[in-house]
C-alpha cells in the first residue's frame, strides 16, 4: 500500500495549518524530514510524555506499543501497514500538526531489498504472537529493533524431544545462515514455550559459536538471545549455527510445536521426537498465514516405529507451521 490509498482528513479541530506553526525547528522538520526526525520533534515541542501519546491514541481506538512509537522516531523502523498508517493520521491529531504532514514524509512503502519482486512480505511480530508488545518490550532493552537486518536464513532445522509425562523436554535447532554485508558476527533468537506458567529455560547451549547476551521476560515467557559466530563473516559467506534450549520441569501437557517465520526460508524442517512410552493417538502438520488465521494446510501424519515425525517445508513462507497432536 502506498500513501495514496489513505484518505486524507480535512478540517480536523485539534489540528494547525501550516501558517500557524511559528516555532522554526518544527516548521523546518515537517518540510524536510525525515519522517522518525518530524515525529521526535513534534513530540518533544507537545510536552507530551510517549506513555501520554500512546494513551490518546489509544482513546481515539488505536492500540500502539511503546516500543513501536519509539522505534518510530529514531527511525528504527516506520509505519507502513494500514493501522499504523491510521495510527500516524490520528498522531497528528494527538501533537496538533497539520493534516497529512506526517504521511506525506513517508513517501511509498520500502521496498525490501532482501527479497525479489513477488517474494512474500515479512511478517510484523502483531502477526505472529497476539502480545507482541511483551516481546517488543523484550527487544527494545536488547536493542535489536532492526533484528537479523542483514543475516539470511536459508535452512532450519528444529528438533523437538516430548518425554514420558508428555511435556517438552528439549529442542535443538540449526540453521545455515548468509551475512548480506561484510562484518556480520551475530544472530539474535527468539523463543517461547507453550506453558506461560512455565519457568523460562535457563540451559541454552551453543554449538559452532557461542551464548552472547541473553534477556528475558517472565511475564509472557520470551527468551530473546544472540549467537556469536565463531568468525565474522564478509557479504555472501555463509555459517551453520546450533543451540539447544533444555525445559524445566513441571510443564504443562505439550500439544504442538511450531515455528513463527518473519521470512521467508528455502527449506524448514521439523521433527518431533516421542517417548516410546507416551505416543499420541494422532498427528498433523499445519501451516497459517500468521497467528490469526485458521489453518490452511493440515494433513495428518503416520508415526513409525522410531516414535518420529516430521514435517518438510521447501520455499517455506512466512507464518507459522507446525505439528500438533492428540493424546
Amino acid at each position: 500500500m502506498t500513501l495514496d490509498a489513505v484518505t486524507p482528513v480535512v478540517g480536523r479541530a485539534d489540528t494547525r495549518s501550516i501558517a500557524e506553526i511559528d516555532d522554526p525547528e518544527l516548521l523546518a522538520a515537517l518540510r524536510t524530514g525525515p519522517f522518525s526526525e518530524a515525529l521526535r520533534v513534534a513530540i518533544r515541542r507537545s510536552g507530551l510524555a510517549l506513555e501520554r501519546v500512546q494513551s490518546r491514541l489509544l482513546t481515539r481506538g488505536v492500540r500502539v506499543s511503546l516500543a513501536t512509537l519509539s522505534y518510530w522516531q529514531r527511525g528504527r523502523s516506520r509505519p507502513e501497514r494500514i493501522e499504523s498508517l491510521k495510527a500516524v493520521e490520528l498522531l497528528e491529531e494527538v501533537l496538533r500538526l497539520p493534516p497529512n504532514s506526517l504521511l506525506n514524509l513517508l513517501g511509498p512503502r520500502r521496498p525490501r531489498g532482501r527479497w525479489q519482486a513477488g517474494a512474500p512480505r515479512p511478517l510484523t511480530f502483531d502477526r505472529l504472537w497476539p502480545d507482541h508488545w511483551a516481546l517488543e518490550s523484550v527487544l527494545e532493552e536488547a536493542a535489536s529493533g532492526r533484528l537479523n537486518e542483514h543475516v539470511t536464513g536459508l535452512t532450519i532445522r528444529d528438533q523437538y524431544w516430548i518425554g514420558a509425562d508428555r511435556t517438552e523436554r528439549r529442542v535443538v535447532t540449526s540453521q545455515v545462515l548468509r551475512a548480506e554485508r561484510d562484518g556480520v558476527d551475530r544472530v539474535v533468537a527468539i523463543f517461547r514455550g507453550d506453558d506461560p506458567d512455565q519457568q523460562i529455560p535457563s540451559v541454552i547451549t551453543v554449538q559452532y559459536g557461542e551464548l552472547g547476551r541473553v534477556w528475558s521476560d517472565d511475564d509472557s515467557g520470551f527468551l530473546v538471545f544472540e549467537i556469536l559466530f565463531d568468525r565474522m563473516l564478509d557479504r555472501g559467506e555463509t555459517t551453520v549455527v546450533e543451540y539447544e534450549i533444555v525445559f524445566p520441569e513441571g510443564g504443562a501437557v505439550a500439544l504442538s510445536s511450531d515455528r513463527r517465520a518473519r521470512y521467508p526460508v528455502r527449506e524448514y524442517l521439523l521433527q518431533v521426537h516421542f517417548d516410546p512410552t507416551a505416543v499420541p493417538r494422532r498427528v498433523f502438520e499445519f501451516s497459517r498465514h500468521n497467528a490469526q488465521t485458521p489453518d490452511h494446510m493440515r494433513n495428518e501424519l503416520l508415526l513409525g516405529r522410531s516414535g518420529m515425525v516430521h514435517s518438510l517445508h521447501s520455499e517455506c513462507v512466512p507464518g507459522v507451521h507446525g505439528i500438533s497432536w492428540e493424546w
